[in-house]
């Protein structure tokens, strides 16, 4: 067996009978494991003699078969590097749909929801709180004593602030410590 290197991505590489046997090669069934096995070694024996890295190329191996011989021509091709797409998580919304105002009123009046972060809306007829932050499942429950919580995608969300009517928004206080900074002024 001869290797020579024609080039950066062209290899000439010249196999006799015995090299045949011994990689398994028989270009007649060329979809068999056994030659895909033997031009796999054969690739990582031409790698070491040329000084190839294999990582992000791909060859194409043409074989001109002759008598006592065969002649396999390599061509070396550098793969680009395909795109990584990341799949985001699914960003959802808890919303609460009052049936009539009473109940909004019922909720507004009894439940303690100074610890809630939210905007009310109307629209078609119904009252909608969005939440600003994820609802505990206490708040949960509450809320649904009075009315339909569930949890839909932004696009629901987004429609809601844009069609909707905003009623009502209250924010959760926040508390800071008293002194923030421990640096002298």
């Amino acid at each position: 067996m001869t290797i020579d290197r024609l080039g950066e991505k062209t290899i000439l590489v010249t196999l006799m009978t015995d090299d045949l046997q011994r990689y398994d090669l028989d270009f007649e069934a060329a979809d068999s494991d056994a030659t895909r096995k033997g031009l796999t070694r054969l690739m990582y024996r031409v790698g070491e003699e040329c000084g190839l890295n294999h990582r992000d190329k791909s060859y194409l191996i043409e074989a001109l078969p002759g008598k006592e011989s065969c002649l396999l021509i390599i061509s070396v091709r550098v793969m680009k590097t395909r795109r990584r797409y990341r799949i985001r998580r699914r960003r959802c919304v808890d919303r609460c749909r009052f049936e009539n105002a009473d109940s909004l009123l019922d909720w507004l009046r009894l439940s303690d929801n100074e610890n809630m972060s939210y905007v009310l809306y109307e629209k078609d007829g119904s009252y909608l709180l969005l939440a600003e932050y994820p609802l505990s499942e206490e708040q949960r429950g509450r809320l649904s004593e009075y009315g339909d919580v569930e949890s839909i995608d932004a696009v629901a969300a987004a429609r809601i602030r844009e069609y909707g009517k905003e009623l009502l928004t209250h924010s959760r206080p926040r508390h800071y410590p008293r002194y923030s900074c421990s640096a002298a002024m």
